[in-house]
């Protein structure tokens, strides 16, 4: 019973100690969408824990923009689920 606990014990250090490095590591980054991949599907939108994406509609159509730069973590979530490569990220300024 006790190697359970201690095989637990491993696997939410490693996950704390990977989460936090990803973190870090993420740190200088920020969101950048590619609105001429963007089809408006929602997808990141509705993914992104900090509310940092919106919709907006204007002449060239609906599309994910960032709209709270300085709430971005880029934790990377909103890219995983864009199906058409319209997220990326750079570094931020």
């Amino acid at each position: 019973m006790n190697a359970v606990y201690i095989g637990i014990g491993i696997l939410v250090f490693l996950w704390v100690f990977f989460h936090l490095h990803r973190r870090q590591r993420n740190r200088n980054k920020v969101i950048c969408v590619i609105e001429s991949n963007c089809v408006g599907c929602n997808h990141c939108v509705k993914r992104c824990r900090c509310h940092v994406l919106e919709m907006v509609e204007d002449e060239t159509g609906k599309h994910a923009a960032v709209k709270y730069l300085d709430k971005c973590t880029a934790c990377g979530d909103c890219i995983g689920k864009c199906k058409f490569n319209a997220l990326k990220l750079i570094k931020r300024l």
